[in-house]
């Protein structure tokens, strides 16, 4: 859940001109007498004014001294001020101390923030039971923040045992607050029949809801419904409106379904490879690593981007370095073997096809089963080829990929004497992947 804040009350517009006009100066009104000789003592509204106003020194003044006198608001507020930073230096340590303060006092913001501080680990030892005692009080109390927290560590089994169904009690209690997270996870919660039966009529209801007010989630999650027809007829236009409106906001899988559509033209013909080219960029960015491996690929076959084998290489190293993601592996390798967009090296392709081999990729078990057949770059071994072509083999699926794996491991076994054969389908029926982001 985000953070809850403070609410804020607007400043009063006339002030603004007066202040322009030269007519308001110096400390505000109420930080002085009807005399405008010395400073009064100033009350909680007095601060929480002074803070709105946008005079931090201001109110953090009269909160540190409402504060010590023992008030629960003005210790929230002074928490805030120095959890964030703001009229002082920033105090994550010293704002604990004064939220819990504030929540001993049943102050109800005070009392969902120790539920977030605790389940994150937000300048204390995280502590999911504490989290969740104290967003049970506040949700108790009646806090859409706090019922949504709760609601969450009991779909997630923190704290105690999962329980789904009262999981969902919760969300929906928030959710009819019009708390936006709420609304999505209660979606989710239909969409996927976790503590109630699958009902995508009300997982569309809830979505749209969290969607009008611009969740992003929300509006991703709708754009897969319209797309695949869950509790709603199939709609492709309908898909790209809200994946747009999620990819505009950053939302790396709404970014990667509007390329794709883009990429094939569908739910809109005038787009193609060119626009999904950008969004791609736009998540190949963020780190996302199908989208770096498909840039890669547009870069290398010319597709809505020149063609640029130096480009290719740069987005299929991120997607393999940076992400151990495993299908451009074998792309990667192929550029080094061929020496395009990089000097050539067959060791550094051997190595990839290793890697990708090792995890289970049954493109790169076939390429270094090639390797160990033709010798290249390295010694022969015909037993290491039928062990990685055969692998491959039961790979792949049904297709033209699987038959060439399946002629190659047989041209391979009449090559080899009844030992080796044996000691590579030994080989075979023991081989585990590795995972290779260790």
């Amino acid at each position: 859940m985000t953070s809850p804040q403070p609410k804020q009350f607007l400043v009063i517009t006339f002030m603004a001109a007066l202040l322009c006009l030269g007519l308001l100066s110096g400390a505000p009104a109420w930080a002085q007498d009807e005399d405008n000789n010395s400073r009064r003592t100033p009350t909680f509204d007095d601060a929480l004014a002074a803070y709105n106003y946008g005079d931090n020194a201001e109110a953090i003044k009269g909160f540190w001294r409402l504060a010590a006198a023992g008030d629960e608001r003005a210790q929230f507020y002074l928490a805030y001020m120095q959890d964030t930073g703001q009229g002082t230096g920033k105090d994550i340590y010293g704002a604990v101390s004064w939220y819990k303060k504030s929540a001993e006092k049943d102050y109800l913001p005070a009392i969902t923030y120790m539920g977030y501080i605790y389940s994150t680990g937000h300048g204390v030892t995280k502590d999911d039971k504490e989290a969740f005692k104290w967003y049970a009080k506040g949700a108790q109390m009646g806090d859409a923040s706090a019922q949504n927290g709760l609601a969450t560590m009991l779909r997630e089994g923190r704290g105690y045992k999962k329980d789904y169904g009262l999981a969902t009690q919760w969300y929906l209690q928030a959710a009819t607050q019009g708390h936006t997270r709420a609304q999505y996870n209660l979606a989710e919660m239909y969409r996927r029949g976790q503590g109630v039966q699958v009902n995508y009529a009300e997982a569309l209801r809830w979505y749209s809801y969290a969607a009008q007010k611009g969740d992003m989630y929300a509006q991703d999650a709708l754009g897969d419904m319209y797309r695949n027809g869950q509790g709603v007829d199939k709609d492709p236009v309908q898909a790209l409106v809200y994946y747009g409106q999620a990819a505009e906001k950053g939302h790396v899988p709404a970014e990667l379904a509007l390329a794709r559509m883009y990429e094939t033209g569908e739910g809109d013909s005038t787009k193609g490879p060119t626009d999904a080219a950008i969004w791609y960029a736009h998540a190949a960015k963020k780190g996302s690593a199908q989208a770096q491996a498909r840039l890669g690929y547009f870069y290398e076959n010319g597709i809505g981007l020149p063609q640029d084998f130096k480009g290719a290489v740069r987005w299929y190293t991120k997607a393999v370095e940076e992400n151990h993601y495993t299908p451009p592996m074998v792309a990667l390798a192929h550029l080094y073997e061929d020496g395009k967009g990089i000097p050539q090296d067959i060791d550094k392709a051997r190595t990839l096809y290793q890697k990708g081999a090792d995890a289970g990729d049954p493109y790169c078990q076939r390429e270094l089963g090639r390797l160990y057949k033709e010798g290249k770059g390295a010694r022969k071994d015909m037993v290491l080829a039928y062990q990685w072509l055969a692998l491959a083999a039961a790979g792949f699926p049904e297709g033209e990929d699987r038959a060439s794996a399946v002629v190659s491991r047989i041209e391979l076994s009449n090559a080899l004497s009844e030992d080796q054969l044996n000691d590579a389908r030994r080989r075979v029926s023991t081989w585990t992947p590795r995972n290779i982001n260790k």
